[in-house]
């Protein structure tokens, strides 16, 4: 697997042990560094964007706009009730900067599994979440960290899949997955470009195994229908009709349908009526933006770790291929259909908070990336010294992101 090659069952699961022992304690630290610093930069009262309707929403147990969020207005009620400290607005603010956190550590445990590589983990944890953007939109009360969180969650999961040894533990690691497919729907709809990205390559794997079958997949469709069951909360809502602010009318299947479709919105875009920028415009903005967000070096050693395990035939670079598809075809879809105008600093505002969503796969891949240059730089150069360089490497990245953008 990854950077370390692929054996026979057995001789996997043996190598991924150490690994997984090892990525759970450096995921725990990684989740205390960040919640650290998101907490003691976290905002005191209501910050801007639809925050205001969002902690409305959660303390009123009403519907935000669509698709209504469910699963954030529920965990975000529970957040109010259970935090002993601070204003309504503070809680909800905790809560997304806690969700940044367990999203930075699901991202360094995806790229320590898929490389070995500690200093890979913490240079694709630490540039992600101490970007700019994503440092924003994590200590704000805002849907974004959450899909950040399960953004870290189904690339982890796809490779603990990956990593299992045997048919038992594939069955169940699909359908945690499933269950979490259908989870994260229940917050921002973007994801499900990864979501049918990783279910086909899931089904294709069980297929291999000869483990598919007609059972296991109802199985793992009701998994995933379970995930979605938070949307009973917005008819539910509705029709107690106790907020004193909330959206539309769920209590009917066309309404409820014309909610979660984003219908008045406009489904499958960000707005309705708006004429936008081209979808080279928008391409081109967002790898600028990701420039800015986590530097050209970043972006190099992201396509450095398809290049390098293309090379190599001693390698499985599956995985990296899957999420670098994932990446090409969220950007495609997203420059396709984002029908805003991103000359206006307004809507690039509006725009740029979705890139997130591809700029932590391009995180994981830099770390894999940095793993791979000083494994095949060691090889080339017949030493092993070269790993303090890693380290340093990671380290010199990380404090440049928060020393730059902390405010």
């Amino acid at each position: 697997m990854g950077l370390r090659g692929d054996g026979p069952a057995r001789g996997r699961a043996a190598r991924a042990w150490p690994r997984r022992s090892g990525g759970l304690g450096g995921g725990l630290a990684v989740f205390g560094a960040v919640a650290a610093v998101f907490t003691a930069t976290l905002p005191p009262s209501v910050p801007g964007g639809d925050s205001g309707e969002l902690i409305t929403a959660a303390h009123e147990l009403g519907v935000a706009h669509p698709p209504g969020y469910p699963l954030f207005t529920l965990v975000a009620q529970l957040a109010i009730t259970l935090f002993p400290f601070g204003s309504v607005a503070y809680r909800v603010n905790l809560l997304c900067g806690l969700f940044g956190a367990v999203a930075a550590s699901l991202l360094f445990f995806t790229a320590f599994r898929l490389s070995g590589s500690y200093a890979g983990g913490i240079l694709a944890a630490g540039v992600f979440s101490f970007s700019r953007l994503t440092w924003q939109w994590s200590i704000a009360a805002e849907v974004f960290s959450l899909n950040n969180l399960f953004v870290g969650l189904l690339m982890a999961l796809t490779v603990h899949f990956e990593e299992a040894a045997t048919a038992e533990e594939r069955s169940k690691i699909a359908k945690i997955g499933a269950f979490c497919c259908g989870l994260s729907l229940c917050n921002q709809h973007t994801i499900v470009l990864y979501v049918l990205c990783i279910v086909p390559w899931i089904l294709f794997r069980l297929l291999k195994e000869k483990e598919l079958s007609l059972g296991s997949l109802l199985k793992l469709s009701l998994c995933c229908f379970a995930g979605l069951l938070p949307y009973t909360y917005l008819p539910i809502s509705s029709y107690l009709n106790q907020a004193r602010w909330t959206w539309g009318d769920q209590t009917t299947l066309l309404g409820f349908l014309t909610h979660f479709l984003r219908e008045e919105y406009g489904t499958f875009s960000l707005a309705k009526s708006e004429i936008g920028s081209s979808m080279c415009q928008i391409l081109l903005a967002q790898v600028t933006n990701m420039r800015t967000q986590l530097s050209f070096n970043i972006q190099a050693l992201a396509v450095w770790a398809n290049i390098c395990l293309a090379r190599k035939d001693k390698q499985n670079p599956s995985l990296v291929w899957l999420f670098t598809g994932m990446f090409c075809i969220y950007s495609l879809f997203f420059a396709w259909r984002a029908n805003l105008d991103i000359s206006k600093p307004l809507f690039m505002g509006v725009v740029e908070r979705f890139w997130m969503q591809s700029n932590a796969v391009v995180a994981v891949l830099a770390g894999v990336g940095l793993a791979a240059l000083v494994s095949e730089s060691n090889r080339v150069l017949n030493t092993s010294g070269l790993h303090y360089l890693e380290w340093l490497s990671a380290t010199l990245f990380v404090i440049y992101q928060i020393y730059s953008n902390f405010r």
